[in-house]
């Protein structure tokens, strides 16, 4: 009875938060969408995924806060839907495959064309520089802002973590971040 009741009562009580995962195909969306739900470590890192088709929700409770995170496709068939979910998110999550700068002038444009619907201005953007553990030569934080256009993104916080989520580097960082715009 008394676990009924807890529960009861944390429905009522806990922040919530919305999450829209954005990103490539292959950039790591899953795989962070699970980091954050798992907490990896370089001794058992984040499982296996497969592309994302469509959509996938994953609910999760993590410091008292009740997560939503949408985890939408990153295929051009499917970025069109972007927008759709998007509205009405709390907090904007943009995977970028740090291994693949060419990438990056498709991002920019699927973000800025996101950008342009005004009932999105003030929502926070996490940019996340993904899959730092693959090798040595990954894109700066500077060249990611260059690269993204990021110094016109005026009316939406921004704010760039680099990481791993295979290994869980700087998962914490990206948690705290999303914890704390929890409603």
């Amino acid at each position: 009875m008394g676990q009924w009741f807890s529960s009861l009562l944390d429905m009522f009580y806990t922040k919530t938060l919305d999450i829209v995962l954005i990103g490539l195909a292959g950039s790591g969306k899953t795989t962070f969408s699970n980091a954050i739900a798992l907490t990896p470590t370089k001794e058992k890192p984040a499982p296996e995924t497969v592309p994302t088709i469509g959509l996938e929700i994953q609910i999760f409770q993590k410091n008292g806060v009740h997560c939503k995170v949408w985890d939408l496709g990153g295929q051009s068939a499917y970025r069109s839907e972007w927008p759709r979910y998007v509205r009405g998110s709390d907090v904007i999550v943009l995977v970028i495959d740090t291994q693949h700068p060419f990438d990056l002038m498709i991002v920019k444009k699927e973000l800025h064309g996101l950008l342009e619907d005004s009932s999105l201005s003030k929502v926070p953007i996490l940019i996340l520089a993904n899959k730092i553990d693959l090798g040595p030569k990954i894109q700066s934080e500077q060249e990611i802002v260059e690269g993204l256009n990021l110094d016109y993104v005026t009316d939406n916080p921004w704010l760039i973590i680099q990481c791993s989520a295979k290994t869980g580097e700087n998962i914490d960082k990206a948690l705290q971040f999303l914890l704390s715009h929890g409603k």
